[in-house]
């Protein structure tokens, strides 16, 4: 069942782009603007991108953005946040790595941070 990205996977993603230099930053959200939820694991942990009109190459692995994110669960259990990008450096998958035993239950968003936490800019001054 294809459905839309939710409001806190997109505001994650956006997260994740402002802190990429500008031609990743300007290629992720390119993505963002015509991403779709393709298919997710049941439990929700791994969720796969469609992107309308491109179709992803199949092989050649994937590749981890440079910046991570943490939220709690609902019960108080650390989740991870990492999204991919397929070969083509094209955004591919958003997966919650949960750090506590038992399944996903509710991301807490208002919780979320980004690791690191700095953008291309903060490092100019270096």
């Amino acid at each position: 069942m294809i459905r839309a990205l939710t409001d806190d996977e997109k505001y994650f993603i956006r997260g994740v782009a402002s802190r990429l230099d500008s031609e990743a930053r300007n290629r992720l959200m390119n993505d963002l603007a015509i991403a779709q939820v393709e298919a997710e694991l049941a439990d929700g942990e791994l969720i796969q991108i469609c992107l309308e009109g491109y179709q992803h190459p199949h092989g050649g692995g994937q590749s981890l953005y440079p910046v991570e994110g943490e939220v709690s669960d609902e019960d108080g259990s650390l989740i991870s946040l990492l999204l991919f990008a397929d070969p083509a450096d094209r955004l591919y998958e958003l997966e919650y790595l949960r750090w506590g035993d038992g399944p996903l239950q509710q991301p807490n968003w208002s919780t979320l941070r980004f690791i690191p936490d700095v953008s291309p800019a903060d490092h100019s001054a270096e």
